[in-house]
């Protein structure tokens, strides 16, 4: 999870956001936070499959591409 460039994280954040219908950041984050499953994505290149997964999931798997590449919102965010 560490080696996820600031800017990697950030265009997943808004690609999440988009695929889900959020209009910010912010709107995102608190669904995940008031909800028992949290929105997640695929961090493969090329991949934006989106699922929902446990808060503290950073090596979820993605059935678009196959690897254990979900992570979740908050994770992703640096909150979790």
């Amino acid at each position: 999870m560490s080696n996820i460039s600031l800017a990697q994280r950030v265009q997943k954040l808004v690609t999440l956001c988009d695929q889900r219908g959020f209009q910010d950041l912010d709107d995102l984050l608190l669904a995940a936070l008031l909800k028992d499953a949290s929105p997640a994505i695929c961090m493969t290149e090329g991949c934006n499959n989106t699922t929902d997964m446990e808060p503290d999931q950073d090596q979820g798997f993605c059935e678009a591409c196959g690897g254990k590449t979900i992570i979740s919102a908050l994770v992703l965010a640096g909150l979790i």
